[in-house]
């Protein structure tokens, strides 16, 4: 493909996304409230082209998200190349999250959980495999049973986030990083009466 139409490619997609993007931040729009015609208008692209870049208008905010997710990444690990700490690298996650909230809201209320917060898990699992033999990162714990915690990490996490957006992230993204460091206590108390 050449340069040409590699630039008319992104310049659709970027049209695309934003007609998506404008229906859910600024109308509020439910996602399964958006139609293909109704992109199409707004964007200016005609239906099969739609088409030749997405499946349907589930598949156009997932790539949205994983735009973004990706945007993410790079600052995350930006952030781990400095030698940043846990504290910091979560804050990054969840001060992007804020910042995007009006796409989040919509986002999470149609999806399971999104690819910011898989990102997380991603990482802290993949240092622990590094870091196999020290028990302070899951190192006792057989892969079968770290694939538990990491849905219910990643579950808990998708949860509180669902809460906080709801809220309208009054606490600061640091609150809610110490929040996940007090897990395991409040999760004992819980189970432990």
């Amino acid at each position: 493909m050449n340069t040409k139409n590699n630039r008319l490619n992104r310049e659709t997609d970027e049209k695309i996304i934003h007609a998506v993007y404008a229906m859910m931040t600024e109308e509020h729009r439910p996602i399964g409230k958006i139609t293909i015609r109704e992109i199409c208008e707004r964007s200016g692209v005609h239906r099969s082209t739609f088409y030749a870049h997405y499946r349907d208008v589930y598949d156009l905010v997932e790539s949205v998200e994983k735009n973004m997710s990706r945007q993410l990444t790079e600052a995350f690990f930006r952030k781990l190349d400095e030698k940043a700490s846990a504290r910091e690298c979560f804050t990054e996650v969840f001060a992007f999250i804020r910042d995007h909230r009006t796409f989040y809201t919509y986002y999470l209320s149609e999806a399971k959980s999104a690819g910011v917060l898989a990102l997380t898990w991603e990482t802290v699992r993949d240092r622990a495999a590094a870091a196999q033999s020290d028990p302070r990162f899951f190192g006792a714990f057989s892969p079968e049973e770290m694939a538990y915690h990491g849905y219910f990490f990643l579950s808990g996490m998708t949860a509180m986030v669902r809460l906080w957006l709801l809220g309208g992230c009054k606490e600061p993204p640091e609150m809610l990083y110490d929040i996940i460091c007090r897990q395991g206590d409040v999760q004992k108390m819980m189970i432990e009466w």
